[in-house]
């Protein structure tokens, strides 16, 4: 660990170790397409990264730990950014949906529910649905 990775904040911690992921998901595959690249580029700087630390978390991201956000809304988000990695290069690979789902369930989501929402959000983003209205109805769903 970097000495100035001590003073980064949780929150910076947590979207590290969730863009950590998305890289595996990335990487499930053996390959990182020039899509799934842009895409991981213009979601770190959605985060706060600098093109430089996106580059250095690429080449660093081989096991982490993960320390899912508390918020429900915050794990939904990070599963939804995981599903669309998955989706960016237009192929579902087995161990991508591996990957995916054992981060669904190190962020907590039920085992039992956890093919229905991956189903959602892949047919969500898919139709291009929004993610606040696909958290919407997976909280209805949930309370069902």
């Amino acid at each position: 660990m970097k000495l100035l990775e001590h003073f980064d904040h949780e929150g910076k911690k947590q979207d590290k170790e969730h863009f950590k992921h998305l890289i595996q998901v990335a990487l499930a595959d053996n390959v990182i397409e020039d899509n799934e690249l842009k895409m991981l580029h213009r979601l770190g700087r959605n985060m706060g990264f600098t093109d430089p630390e996106i580059d250095d978390l690429l080449e660093t991201t081989k096991n982490s730990t993960y320390n899912p956000p508390y918020e429900l809304s915050k794990r939904f988000e990070q599963l939804y950014n995981v599903v669309k990695m998955v989706l960016a290069d237009g192929k579902i690979d087995n161990n991508e949906m591996r990957l995916t789902t054992g981060i669904a369930i190190k962020s907590g989501f039920e085992e039992t529910e956890i093919p229905a929402l991956l189903a959602l959000l892949m047919n969500g983003i898919k139709n291009g649905d929004d993610e606040e209205d696909l958290f919407n109805l997976y909280k209805k769903r949930r309370m069902l």
